[in-house]
Order: structure tokens, then sequence, then C-alpha cells
């Protein structure tokens, strides 16, 4: 049974070609956003890695997000029977541990509930997964939501919150998946930051909550309020990478590069 890595990612990624080569048992299928020019990527013939061809122009905090996403699931799932634990990770993501499968049927994800976050399903957003999401008209609407639904608390249903990253087995996978509507798709393309709802929305149409882990999704990410006024994840050092695999996380994000090569040469020489 296989062990899949599903990447999304826009940045250059000679260290993900390097880390496929050094862990031949593991596979690696890869989105690359299709605003980069996939062209300058040198790819060796490592056969344990996939780009695949259906790409997106991801578009922060947008529907984008999820198509990648369901893409590269997509694809994973139908290259081999023999792929069995999916795991989603970003391009600035690191591997602490190759003991990535479990004997049950966790699911490694954030699912929790989050009034705060009420604004993002409630409301039609004509601005997201535009380029106008980050831009100051589109910057005000978004807190004139937070107002409305801070002020007029929406009654009945909510939609859980969590990080996007998760890991499943194929099971779970592919119930998921089999569940998506075009009705899903239509609710969720216009809603803000939907990449941190769609999956746990997921879960909960398929009753699938109890089987959650209370440890969440084991990624390492911390924010900081004086970073991005904590809105993205701080970028880690080696030390943080060192403490969060001895307190057993399996992935942390986001580190830059250079940290990627010191933290991986010091697993080798430990």
């Amino acid at each position: 049974m296989k062990i899949c890595f599903l990447v999304l990612t826009h940045k250059p990624i000679e260290y993900i070609l390097k880390l496929a080569s050094d862990n031949p048992e593991f596979k690696f299928y890869v989105h690359y956003d299709q605003k980069s020019d996939i062209n300058k990527i040198s790819v060796r013939a490592i056969n344990n890695v996939s780009f695949i061809e259906q790409r997106e122009d991801v578009k922060w905090a947008g529907f984008s997000m999820v198509r990648a996403t369901l893409n590269l699931i997509k694809f994973a799932l139908a290259d081999s029977k023999e792929n069995e634990f999916f795991h989603l990770l970003s391009g600035d993501d690191v591997l602490l541990t190759k003991q990535l499968s479990w004997n049950d049927h966790t699911i490694f994800m954030e699912c929790i509930d989050s009034l705060r976050h009420n604004y993002r399903t409630r409301f039609f957003a004509p601005h997201a997964d535009t380029k106008y999401t980050r831009s100051f008209l589109g910057k005000v609407l978004t807190q004139i939501y937070k107002l409305i639904d801070k002020t007029f608390p929406q009654k009945g249903k909510a939609y859980k919150f969590g990080s996007q990253w998760f890991s499943i087995r194929r099971g779970e996978l592919e119930l998921m998946m089999n569940s998506i509507t075009q009705e899903d798709i239509d609710f969720f393309r216009k809603k803000l930051c939907p990449d941190e709802h769609f999956f746990q929305y997921l879960i909960m149409k398929n009753n699938l909550l109890s089987k959650i882990s209370s440890e969440g999704n084991k990624r390492n990410i911390v924010f900081d309020q004086n970073f991005q006024r904590g809105s993205s994840p701080i970028f880690l050092s080696k030390t943080q990478l060192v403490d969060a695999k001895k307190s057993g996380f399996w992935f942390s994000r986001k580190v830059k590069p250079e940290v990627m090569d010191e933290f991986y040469q010091y697993l080798k020489d430990e």
C-alpha cells in the first residue's frame, strides 16, 4: 500500500525532486500553478513523481485552490489502486517523519466550529476567486460581510472550519469525492476561503466526523499577529522543525528552501 504526497505549489521544486529521489518508496503528485512557467522546472526522470496536466490558476482564498486540490486527488486515485495513504501538502512543507501510515481509518484533519469564520460560507462574494480579493475594495467588502454576520448572527446551519491540509486513507477519500455534486461546487464557488471549509463540509456530509483524529492534521503550523496580521503562517527555523519532530508532528510549514536543506542534513547526520 503506497504512501502518496499531493503537492500544491507555485515555486521552484528542486527540493521535492530531491526528496522523491531519496525516497523511492513514496509517490509524489504535483500540481504546479498554471501562472507559473513549468518549462523552467528541471525535471529529471524520476519514476515516483507525476505532474498533473489539469492545472489551475490558483488565486488566494479562492475556489481555484479547491479545484486544484480536486484535480490532484482525482489524478492520484486513478493513477494506481495501490495508492492508499494520501497527504495533502503545500510547496513549503517539510517532511518530519517517514512513519506516515496508520492501521485504522482515522482522518487527520482540522474540522471545528468557528463562529468568527461563519461569514465566509454565509455570503455570496463577487470578488471571491478574483484578483480583487486582496484589493482595497475587496477587503472593504469582506469587512462589511464580517460586520453584518457579527451584528445579525445567522440562525441554523453553520459550516465547519479548518486548515486545508489533511491526511486520509483511500476509502474515506473516495467516499468524499464520490459524494460531490454540482450543487456543492456551485455553493462554494463564490465563497471566501472555501479551501478551509469545503473538505470539512464533505466530512459532515458523509458522517465522518467520528473518524477525525483528536490530534488534528499532524501539521506544525505557526501563526503570529506580527506577521501579515496573523493571516498567514510564519516561516519556521531549523530549531522549530526539530522541536516539531520531537512533538510527533508529521509535517511543518512554512519553511524556506535553505532551512529545508539544513534540516534534512540534520536528519541524515542524526
